[in-house]
C-alpha cells in the first residue's frame, strides 16, 4: 500500500467493506492517462464517498447509477466549469486538470496533470470565489495535511477535520435505505 494511504488510514480508518474496484485500463482509455499510485490505493482502500458528509471524493468511472452513487470525474469537472461560469468550449481553464473532489461550499480539488508522470501530479484547489490555490503534494498527502492541520489555512471551506469519518457511497446508501442517519455526529 502507498505510504500516504497507510498514514491516512491511521487518521481516517476505512470502514469494513469500503473500497471500490475500478477497471484501471478502462479509466486510462477514458481519460488518456494513468492515475497516481496513491489515488489508486485510496480507491482500493476507501473508494468513492465522503468525509464528514462535507468533502466528496469521486471516481474516474461511473460505478453506480442514481443520486446516491459516487461522483464521477465528469460530474466534478462539470461543477468546475459551472463554478467558473464557463462552457467546456470557452477556453483552457480546466485543460490539464482533473477534479477528484468537491466540498459542500463548492470548492474543488484538482490534479495538475501537466507532468507526464501521474505520481508527480500536484493538487490545485479551485475556490468558490474562482481562485486557484496550488499545493505541492498529491491527493493523499493533501488529505493527510488537511486532516492534520499541516495544510493551513484550511484549503476547503465549511469542513472541520475534527473527528473525521469516511463513508463509502455504498455504506452511506445502505444506511439511508435502512432509515439510519449516516452522519449522526454532524
Amino acid at each position: 500500500m502507498h505510504p500516504g494511504v497507510t498514514r491516512l488510514a491511521g487518521i481516517l480508518p476505512p470502514h469494513s467493506g469500503a473500497g471500490d474496484p475500478v477497471d484501471w485500463d478502462e479509466a486510462v482509455r477514458r481519460w488518456g492517462t494513468s492515475f497516481p499510485a496513491d489515488y489508486r490505493d485510496f480507491v482500493s482502500t476507501y473508494g468513492g464517498g465522503s468525509i464528514n458528509c462535507s468533502l466528496s471524493i469521486g471516481l474516474p468511472l461511473e460505478v453506480a447509477q442514481g443520486p446516491r452513487g459516487p461522483l464521477s470525474f465528469e460530474e466534478l469537472i462539470e461543477c468546475g466549469y459551472e463554478l467558473l461560469d464557463l462552457e467546456p468550449d470557452d477556453g483552457p481553464a480546466l485543460r490539464g486538470r482533473i477534479s477528484w473532489a468537491v466540498d459542500c461550499s463548492a470548492s474543488q480539488a484538482f490534479w495538475d496533470t501537466t507532468d507526464p508522470d501521474p505520481d508527480r501530479w500536484t493538487t490545485l484547489v479551485l475556490t468558490r470565489g474562482g481562485d486557484w490555490v496550488a499545493y505541492d503534494c498529491g491527493m493523499v498527502d493533501f488529505l493527510v495535511g488537511f486532516l492534520t492541520g499541516e495544510i493551513s489555512p484550511q484549503p476547503m471551506g465549511m469542513f472541520s477535520p475534527d473527528q473525521p469519518v469516511f463513508l463509502n457511497w455504498r455504506e452511506e446508501r445502505r444506511l439511508k435505505e435502512a432509515g439510519i442517519d449516516p452522519w449522526p455526529h454532524l
